[in-house]
């Protein structure tokens, strides 16, 4: 897979977790699980390669750094943990979570291999509503753990154009800021909010503003107004959006279904019929998202792109 047609998926739990992860460990984190989703299957038992190249080329990382990164992150991230908004018997909870449970080093390789713990695979994969997705790219240049938080926090609202009023305290909490960090605002706003809404502004896909709302002198909230930047006209196929007719959603979601190179990919459910298997494929492929992304395995079922997605 090459750089540019990464994606990152997961679920809101997840986006909305906190967590501290520095910048390095953010990139192995996010590169394992676009890695990870492209397996058939997926469980703690599994090892997710990450290789110094492919972090290289992802991230513009000097050839002698990138293992060196990758093995450092990797061992910062088997400590680390998260927490997240859960339910227990039906009541309101919060549960703290490992991003990994083993690590293993392959330096003749240049490789880290990691196992992802149960809670990590559940909020990536197989992901079927209230999830965010955005390509790995957009966040490759980035150089701050705080702006890839907000990037990621920001793309749950692209199509809603602003998100909800975000508590100082939440905010702080989702970037992972200590209570002895960064504690006038003044502060905050200089070395995390300005400085990822400028980063992400000038190096991404969207755009982000911040309005601030307060009780007297003091700022209580924020919220932020997300817009997509305007691109030039697509010069490819891939860059394309492409909508399938009625028809053809039935009918490649029926040939997909019986495809073994897709099952592999999109697999069924256990106990899943037929039937239902290919209707789950179908309501997919009303999603231009997943037309693109599933784009080499329709085009192997007899999908031909037409001359107005060639240009």
């Amino acid at each position: 897979m090459n750089r540019d047609n990464r994606l990152v998926v997961k679920a809101n739990s997840l986006i909305d977790a906190s967590f501290n992860l520095s910048l390095v460990e953010q990139r192995l984190m996010l590169l394992a699980i676009t890695e990870a989703r492209e397996l058939p299957h997926l469980s703690p038992e599994t090892p997710i390669e990450v290789r110094a190249v492919t972090y290289r080329e992802q991230y513009n990382v000097d050839r002698s750094e990138s293992y060196k990164q990758l093995a450092e992150a990797s061992k910062q991230l088997f400590n680390r943990q998260f927490s997240y908004i859960d339910s227990y018997k039906d009541n309101n909870a919060v549960s703290v979570s490992r991003w990994v449970n083993e690590v293993t080093y392959v330096t003749d390789k240049g490789m880290v291999v990691l196992y992802l713990n149960r809670n990590v695979i559940s909020m990536i994969s197989r992901l079927e509503e209230q999830f965010t997705k955005y390509h790995l790219m957009q966040i490759s240049d980035l150089t701050s753990q705080y702006s890839i938080r907000l990037y990621e926090l920001m793309a749950k609202y692209i199509n809603l154009g602003n998100s909800r009023k975000y508590p100082i305290e939440e905010i702080r909490g989702l970037f992972g800021i200590g209570i002895n960090e960064y504690k006038s605002m003044s502060d905050f706003k200089k070395r995390v909010l300005d400085l990822a809404v400028n980063e992400i502004n000038k190096k991404t896909d969207i755009t982000v503003q911040y309005e601030q709302f307060k009780s007297g002198r003091v700022i209580t909230h924020l919220l932020f107004k997300i817009a997509k930047k305007r691109t030039k006209k697509a010069s490819s196929a891939m860059d394309a959006v492409i909508d399938l007719t009625d028809k053809q959603i039935l009918m490649f979601s029926d040939k997909l279904s019986r495809d073994g190179a897709f099952q592999s990919h999109f697999a069924a459910y256990v106990g899943e019929s037929p039937k239902d298997y290919a209707i789950r494929i179908a309501d997919k492929l009303v999603d231009p998202f997943y037309v693109k992304s599933w784009m080499q395995f329709l085009e192997s079922v007899g999908y031909v792109r037409t001359a107005k997605h060639l240009h």
